[in-house]
Formats: structure tokens, sequence, C-alpha cells
């Protein structure tokens, strides 16, 4: 049986609230180590004003040139949420008929930012493997990429990757598996 880890990217946070910017997913083949396939998004915010936003995304995207692409394809984020669903069912990963439990799969963050605890981060991760960054830092989708890259690098090293928490399907509730997950 296949196992494929989809790698996602934090959203951004405004005020203490998280609004979700960009919804980036890289799929890795686990066993092979090879890239699947990708989810990209851009999310438009529904807390942050009309004018916030112009601002943060100007700041954000602009030195990336992508702030014109943002407003012109950002779309709620219920809307992201349903169009990756349908992306994940198509890889037979989820059913929303089972539940949302998923088949085969594991999401791989660099942090849990639910909980306000974080990896050393991507960087550093990157430099103490002397790795060298592709894309741009601090764009979802090259961070999400460079997070695979990690992973695949990690897996190829030897590293066994385990679950670290699950979310009950009946409830919703996540389930830690491990005490201390981060030193």
């Amino acid at each position: 049986m296949e196992a494929h880890v989809p790698v996602l990217h934090p959203g951004e946070m405004h005020h203490g609230k998280v609004e979700i910017l960009e919804f980036p997913v890289v799929m890795i083949d686990a066993q092979s180590m090879e890239f699947v396939d990708s989810f990209h998004r851009f999310v438009h915010p529904t807390v942050m004003s009309e004018q916030r936003i112009r601002e943060y995304i100007e700041g954000k995207y602009g030195k990336f040139g992508v702030d014109r692409v943002w407003h012109d394809t950002a779309i709620p984020f219920m809307e992201v949420l349903q169009e990756f669903e349908d992306w994940i069912e198509h890889h037979k990963f989820w059913k929303k008929e089972q539940g949302g439990a998923l088949n085969s799969a594991a999401f791989i963050t660099c942090g849990n930012w639910d909980l306000k605890t974080k990896a050393t981060g991507m960087m550093t991760m990157m430099r103490e493997l002397q790795m060298p960054i592709v894309g741009s830092h601090h764009l979802g989708i090259d961070d999400a990429k460079n997070i695979a890259r990690v992973v695949q690098r990690m897996l190829a090293d030897g590293a066994v990757m385990q679950i670290t928490a699950k979310r009950q399907s009946a409830t919703g509730d996540v389930k830690f598996l491990f005490k201390n997950r981060i030193r």
C-alpha cells in the first residue's frame, strides 16, 4: 500500500487570529520519495478589512510579483476547502462519506500552529541538511516544496516518520500520540 505525504504550509497570523492567505500542499510518495502532485490556492480572508488586505498582500506578495495574481485568484476559504477535499478524494486519500478519515496519507507541517508550537523552522532544517532553498522563502507553495524536499532527504537518510496526532473522525477531537513531541 502506498503512503503519500501531503505537506501543508501554515497560514498567516493577524492580531492573534489565523487568516489563511495561501493553501499550498505538495504530495510526495513516502515509499518512492517522488513528487506526486500539488494543490495551491490563494485564500481571501474574512476578518481583515479590504484596505488591510490590500496593504498586507502588497507587503507579503508584492516582493514576489504575485500580488496581482493573489487579487485575481483568491477565493473564500470554504471554496478552497471544497476544492481541496475534491483533490484528496480524487487521489483516493479521503472520502467525505467515511467521516473524513484519511486513507494511506498523513499531513506534515513545519510545527503545529494550532498549539503555538513550532519546530526549529524550515530554514534551520535546510541549513542543517546543507540544502539550498528553492524559490522564495515565505511564498507558501515554495515553502511547502522546500519542506517536502526536507522530508524526502530525511527519508533517504533513513528517518522513520511517525504520526504524532490523529483527529477522531466521530468527534473531531485531536488525540496526541506522543508527549514532548517538540524538544
